[in-house]
């Protein structure tokens, strides 16, 4: 007996050693295998990256943003490593020497999350938890990566810097020493030194799968590294991971494959909002207003579920079918419903509607490949209501396909018209023309844009523009005339790369610049309302090195900076208040419609049978006092002083969000565009037959 234990034990031990031998000769496998598999893709993106940008490039600079995309990925104490690490890799230490802290970026401060022992940050007695405000009176609101502040934070080894700071409630002035500490040296990323960096993919996966052999994988990393990397390149080159493939593509497609419903979480439960028209969950009877308790057998009321996890749960393939159970109205009776997916359409038109009685309005939220159907049903429809001139809203509008744009470019201009030509570095010009009969080739047209109406929006804006076939109303467009093309990489994920400028039918490139880097590109919209040009044309600095002329009346157009309007209608701020944004922002309006229609649904479907009826009869002020408790409720509490300064937008925005729930979110926009400060300008210009026909200066 006691030899069997003894053999079995020695048997047990034998394996088990051989077990672990195997797995971590398969651990070292997977990291090799997957090391290799990175390293393809990332010599696939450099070669693409070089036959294809729209610009010359630098192989080098490309290579070293990629290790600091990688670096930026990390927590930075990565920073700091032991002597041991840089002869194990053959790395020299860097020469420069930080302060002693390491950060973390949070709602967008920089907070000190850790201080190393000995250090100069230690010494001058800096706390976890500190806000780094300035260093050297170098201002970090503009800095946002790891990388950017080690350039601002590093020097000279004993050099002194002054450290400004925020500690609770104090704001504190340091001086710190950047001291060496003893067996500690910096890593050398290549921002701030020029050689004997890590600069290229190979050696900083080398180092990175030192450092971190278990906690993040080389794919992810990679990725990182790829997106920094792009986004120094412009800010419209882009890498797409296998996740967001789908949701990215989806609105592009105009459909998704799902159960087809609009929901809303309210109050822990999960309401639907609309059962789309012709979609699977119509098709069995589910209905707005449902609360939807179980999913597939699981629990989804009551437990804190997030947007994204009723829609990982509803989305799924073509053909396979999902469980429901709902409770309808009053009645806590459990219905149950068993829906089969199928594709569901995603449309480009929000709205369209007659605004007056002979023009026709219509709103388009991106080019996909639907929206030229979609427009010309709309259009269809309007004339058969008596549509002559049309009012295309592209406000908010952030482009999509070219094709589409050119399209429907094409549907507005007759005869033969060049649209858009598009030109790169290793790509010759092509020119996209439309010579098709369209459907809206005669009557008035006006062009609805602001500063987030960009790309395909500015490619018809600029072909209207420049052949003077309509109006461009609103304010400065975004500036986006670079083209990207999706190539996918060799593990399924893709990047967009950006091959080519495009040009109007003019000639001119409305590209803004975008050498000061993607975060100021972006910001450079939200500027606009400090520098006075969101209320005030004058305040428009047209680029005089693009100017341009109309092709048929000469008129001054300007390239290099979006789509200038040539009726420039301001920003609207007034009847808003900090309360009514509130309103917005905390959600309270889309939840207090749900919840007031529900409750009144019945009533409501019997007292307004149609949307006509609706938008004459119902007047919400009756409903205001309900709106503000329910926003007590939620933690808002009541201003009488800003209630009363919105009042009116409160009232217009309360009924649009109600006739979104009561018949179809299409209506929202024929009740909230009262408040369209540019279309109803349009309104009136479409009226004055001089004012539309000599077209602005």
């Amino acid at each position: 007996m006691s030899f069997k234990t003894s053999t079995n034990k020695k048997f047990i031990v034998k394996n088990l050693a051989l077990i672990l031998f195997l797995l971590v000769t398969l651990n070292t496998f997977c990291q090799s295998f997957e090391s290799r598999s990175t390293d393809v893709k990332i010599q696939r993106l450099s070669f693409l990256i070089e036959q294809m940008y729209v610009e010359d490039v630098d192989q080098n600079k490309i290579q070293k943003d990629l290790v600091l995309g990688m670096f930026n990925y990390l927590r930075p104490m990565v920073l700091y490593q032991n002597d041991s690490v840089f002869k194990l890799l053959g790395l020299e230490p860097s020469k420069e020497v930080a302060l002693g802290f390491t950060i973390s970026f949070k709602k967008g401060k920089i907070l000190v999350d850790s201080v190393f022992n000995g250090t100069g940050a230690h010494i001058s007695k800096i706390q976890k938890k500190d806000q780094i405000i300035s260093i050297d009176n170098n201002n970090l609101n503009k800095v946002y990566y790891y990388s950017d502040f080690i350039s601002i934070s590093n020097g000279e080894e004993n050099s002194e810097c002054l450290v400004k700071l925020k500690r609770n409630k104090d704001t504190l002035s340091l001086r710190v020493n950047r001291k060496k500490v003893s067996n500690l040296n910096l890593i050398p990323i290549p921002n701030n030194e020029t050689k004997k960096t890590i600069n290229n993919y190979t050696k900083a996966i080398k180092l990175f799968d030192l450092i971190y052999p278990d906690s993040i994988s080389n794919s992810k990393i990679t990725e990182y590294g790829i997106r920094y990397m792009l986004e120094q390149l412009d800010p419209h080159s882009t890498y797409i991971s296998l996740k967001d493939i789908h949701d990215m593509n989806a609105p592009l497609k105009g459909s998704f494959t799902g159960v087809g419903i609009r929901f809303q979480i309210f109050k822990d439960t999960v309401l639907i909002v609309q059962a789309i028209p012709g979609g699977p969950s119509e098709k069995v009877g589910l209905m707005a207003g449902d609360k939807i308790i179980k999913i597939k057998d699981e629990v989804v009321a009551g437990i804190g579920i997030k947007n994204i996890g009723v829609r990982d749960r509803l989305l799924g393939d073509k053909g396979t079918k999902v469980k429901m159970e709902v409770i309808r109205g009053n009645n806590l009776k459990i219905l149950d419903f068993e829906i089969t997916r199928d594709k569901i359409p995603i449309y480009s038109v929000d709205a369209s509607y007659m605004v007056n009685k002979n023009t026709g309005y219509i709103k388009l939220n991106n080019f996909s490949s639907t929206s030229l159907s979609e427009i010309r049903k709309a259009v269809f429809k309007l004339k058969n209501n008596g549509m002559q001139n049309l009012i295309l809203d592209l406000q908010n509008n952030g482009g999509g396909y070219l094709k589409t744009a050119v399209d429907l470019s094409d549907e507005m201009l007759p005869g033969y018209k060049k649209i858009v030509s598009t030109k790169g570095r290793k790509f010759p010009e092509k020119t996209y023309e439309g010579n098709s009969t369209g459907l809206i080739e005669t009557g008035k047209i006006i062009i609805l844009v602001n500063e987030s109406s960009a790309s395909a929006s500015e490619i018809v804006s600029g072909a209207i523009q420049d052949w003077d076939r309509g109006l461009i109303v609103g304010r400065r467009t975004f500036g986006k005339g670079l083209v990207q093309k999706p190539i996918q990489l060799p593990d399924g994920t893709q990047v967009r790369i950006t091959t080519s400028k495009y040009y109007t039918p003019s000639g001119r490139c409305i590209q803004k610049p975008y050498k000061n880097g993607s975060m100021a590109y972006r910001e450079e919209k939200y500027s606009r309302f400090k520098s006075g040009e969101s209320f005030n044309k004058d305040s428009i600095k047209n680029n005089k090195d693009e100017e341009y002329l109309t092709l048929l009346k000469n008129r001054k157009v300007y390239g290099g900076g979006g789509i200038v309007p040539d009726y420039f209608v301001p920003l609207d701020t007034s009847g808003t208040s900090a309360y009514f944004s509130k309103l917005i922002r905390k959600g309270i309006f889309n939840q207090f419609a749900l919840y007031w229609v529900n409750k009144n649904r019945k009533k409501l479907e019997k007292k307004y049978s149609n949307f006509e009826k609706y938008l004459i009869e119902f007047d919400s002020k009756s409903v205001l006092n309900e709106l503000i408790i329910f926003a007590e409720e939620e933690g808002l509490e009541f201003n009488k002083k800003q209630f009363k300064e919105a009042e009116k937008t409160i009232e217009i925005r309360l009924k649009a969000n109600i006739a979104q729930d009561l018949f179809d979110y299409k209506k929202f926009y024929q009740v909230i565009n009262e408040l369209n400060a540019p279309l109803q300008k349009s309104l009136k210009i479409i009226e004055n037959d001089n004012a539309f026909y000599n077209l602005a200066n």
